[in-house]
């Protein structure tokens, strides 16, 4: 916070205090001490007196206001200034997309037991995206890292959507529309696999931008 918003706030301040004790001596001489004495708020009943104190109780509510503002631009300016590092993780994450095989056994519980939840584990395969992201730890995020990021994550949502495109085109065409539950496995591991595919492409091509290989 700078010496000239700091002076500012203190001479608001020293007004507000300033204001508070005249409408105090103003109500307890003038207005039988209405807002400055205990009120029955539920048998209120406006008074034009009461506009002095209730003007001057609006000012310091605005005061208020004003002191978090600056109080929040402060702390939001101060952490744009400071370097920021992409975060810190270990390639060796990357092997937890291999929990996306597990994808596969909901061909068997839905054999054995009609369940079809364990095919939303092919999202997993999306964690192999970790081992890109462990290449990167804890780089400086400079603007060229940040247009890079947003150009990863802009074609890996490309490419997202247009293989869900041809999904629901399949679907519509009437694909498995014979079958209910064949259709519903189809959805759903479809859907899990673009999911861990734009997971994964938004690391993948980030690394690519930035390594330049």
């Amino acid at each position: 916070m700078s010496k000239k918003q700091i002076k500012k706030i203190i001479f608001m301040g020293v007004g507000c205090a300033l204001l508070l004790i005249v409408g105090t001596i103003y109500s307890l001489l003038y207005n039988d001490g209405r807002w400055v004495k205990n009120m029955d708020m539920s048998e209120y009943v406006f008074s034009y007196k009461d506009i002095p104190m209730l003007v001057i109780g609006a000012l310091i509510a605005l005061y208020a206001i004003y002191i978090v503002i600056i109080c929040f631009k402060n702390v939001f300016s101060k952490n744009s200034r400071e370097k920021r590092y992409s975060r810190t993780i270990s390639p060796y994450w990357g092997f937890c997309g291999m929990f996306g095989f597990l994808g596969f056994g909901g061909f068997w519980t839905y054999y054995k037991f009609g369940e079809i939840f364990p095919f939303a584990f092919f999202i997993f395969f999306g964690f192999f995206s970790f081992f890109f992201e462990g290449k990167l730890s804890h780089i400086l995020e400079d603007e060229l890292f940040q247009e890079n990021k947003r150009k990863a994550q802009l074609e890996a949502y490309k490419i997202g959507f247009k293989l869900l495109f041809v999904v629901i085109w399949l679907m519509a065409i009437g694909m498995f529309s014979r079958n209910v539950e064949w259709c519903a496995i189809f959805m759903l591991i479809s859907v899990s696999l673009i999911y861990a595919l734009v997971l994964f492409l938004s690391n993948y091509l980030l690394y690519r931008y930035e390594k330049r290989e």
